[in-house]
């Protein structure tokens, strides 16, 4: 046989290139440990708790793009409106390194008038560039009128407003009004009766009573429209007549006013649908929405209040704070 043999020490031709070494696969970063918030729950473990549910919002937002904005809650259906929550609000706002924009995320039944109103002008303050709310369920009442005061007020289908007419005892302000007008309508029918109608009067509705809650409606008016200076919307409204269409138009507190009513009222300026600001807030509703069913199991109600980091808590039905 000719020809050299090949040995394990023959060099390479000088043209020829190296084999490359495998380079490893780049290590994936290890995923969240996924948290029992459950069994915190059961255990009062508020620390694993809280741990869960920014570590959720945070995902969810980013998710969304929604970086930019520095994101504040006001979700509870537990207490209404209060100075609790401006002061929490606001220590959140102050407390955190404020990006260019505010994002609100609001579900809530309402509650002051004066504390509503007084966050909503400190946000607009606060924020470098757009204060936003993003509506996922209901902000009625006060809760509107925190909106009032917002740049964009982001909706979906299930997203509603409501009257901001003041309630004094479980009862509208103007009912007093509306019950005059019924008895004096009854006392013209039946001009015998009017003598029982004036005692029932002197007891039941004293005179300085009605100028108090006529004065307390048009001050809700007055702070409506303070907050919505300076707009521009919908179907030929100012401020003015907005404000007062929110106080004095609708017959039930609890009237819903629905996407399609608000952007008629406030113009499309105003009112944004179906936006990533919405769909975050939504689902950010519906996570805290299932944690406070398995709460409400265990016989505990939640809030999340304040900031995304700090602002959750809960009580037991004995009303015992966990803090």
């Amino acid at each position: 046989m000719s020809g050299d043999p090949i040995t394990d020490t023959q060099e390479m031709p000088l043209n020829a290139q190296p084999t490359p070494t495998p380079t490893p696969a780049a290590t994936a970063p290890a995923a969240k440990p996924k948290l029992d918030w459950i069994s915190a729950i059961k255990s009062d473990d508020k620390e694993t708790i809280n741990q869960y549910i920014k570590n959720e919002i945070n995902d969810i937002i980013h998710k969304n793009n929604l970086s930019n904005y520095t994101t504040i809650m006001l979700v509870d259906e537990v207490d209404s409106i209060s100075n609790y929550h401006a002061d929490q609000i606001y220590a959140a706002a102050t407390e955190s390194d404020i990006k260019d924009d505010i994002l609100l995320i609001i579900n809530s039944g309402g509650g002051g008038i004066e504390p509503a109103y007084l966050l909503s002008k400190t946000l607009k303050r606060l924020s470098c560039g757009k204060f936003v709310v993003a509506v996922p369920r209901r902000a009625k009442s006060a809760a509107t009128l925190i909106c009032l005061g917002a740049d964009e007020i982001h909706m979906g289908l299930m997203s509603h407003l409501g009257p901001i007419d003041p309630q004094m005892g479980g009862l509208p302000a103007l009912a007093l009004g509306n019950a005059l007008n019924v008895i004096a309508e009854l006392a013209c029918q039946f001009p015998g009766a009017a003598e029982i109608f004036k005692d029932y009067l002197r007891v039941q509705a004293p005179i300085r009573n009605i100028g108090y809650y006529q004065r307390v409606n048009e001050s809700a008016v007055q702070y409506a429209e303070r907050l919505l200076q300076s707009r521009t919307f919908g179907s030929n409204h100012t401020s003015e007549t907005v404000a007062k269409h929110l106080v004095n138009h609708y017959k039930d507190h609890g009237f819903v006013i629905d996407i399609d009513e608000a952007t008629e009222l406030l113009g499309s300026d105003m009112i944004k649908i179906n936006s990533f600001e919405y769909k975050a807030a939504d689902e950010i509703y519906r996570m805290l929405d299932f944690i406070g069913f398995v709460m409400a199991i265990e016989k505990k109600k939640y809030w999340h209040v304040g900031s995304v980091e700090t602002g959750f808590g809960y009580r037991n039905d004995k009303n015992q704070y966990e803090n």
